[in-house]
């Protein structure tokens, strides 16, 4: 009888070892995974914020048949802020100029100049290229895309 008892409790332990694990395994991996997003988050923050803080050292970005020239040397400057940074997937990181060409591919930078200030806005596409894949479970609260805007004023 006492043998009977002794093996029932060891699956009822293996039992609540497998919730107990599952519950704790869900919740490590939604940490980490949203902690991916907010290193990304931070990435193009930082982008956008090398571009507005670069735009006014660009005298030509307030004259405008030379705005298009500033323009295409700041956003050629955040390309290379967030080609610096581990978003780039690992298929497209082995060389500066594959992680550059991705990121040019697939990162969006709006620079509007409004007299007397500049505007920069970078977005990514963190439903198309997530860090840590996400389980289906995490899947509502994932963003689709990360924008970050920052704005600098310019001496005219």
């Amino acid at each position: 009888m006492r043998a009977h008892r002794r093996s029932t409790q060891g699956g009822v332990a293996a039992i609540e070892f497998a919730i107990v694990f599952t519950v704790l395994f869900v919740a490590l991996y939604g940490i980490a995974t949203f902690g991916a997003v907010l290193y990304t988050q931070q990435v193009v923050s930082r982008a956008a914020e090398e571009g507005a803080r670069a735009a006014p050292m660009r005298p030509r970005l307030v004259l405008p048949s030379d705005q298009a020239i500033a323009i295409a040397e700041i956003r050629q400057l955040v390309h290379e802020a967030v080609a610096g940074s581990l978003v780039v997937p690992p298929g497209n990181a082995a060389t500066p100029a594959s992680r550059l060409a991705w990121v040019s591919a697939n990162v969006t930078v709006g620079v509007v100049t409004a007299l007397p200030s500049v505007t920069v806005t970078v977005g990514y596409p963190y439903a198309a290229f997530p860090l840590l894949p996400s389980l289906p479970l995490l899947t509502p609260w994932m963003p689709t895309q990360l924008t970050s805007r920052a704005v600098a004023a310019l001496h005219s």
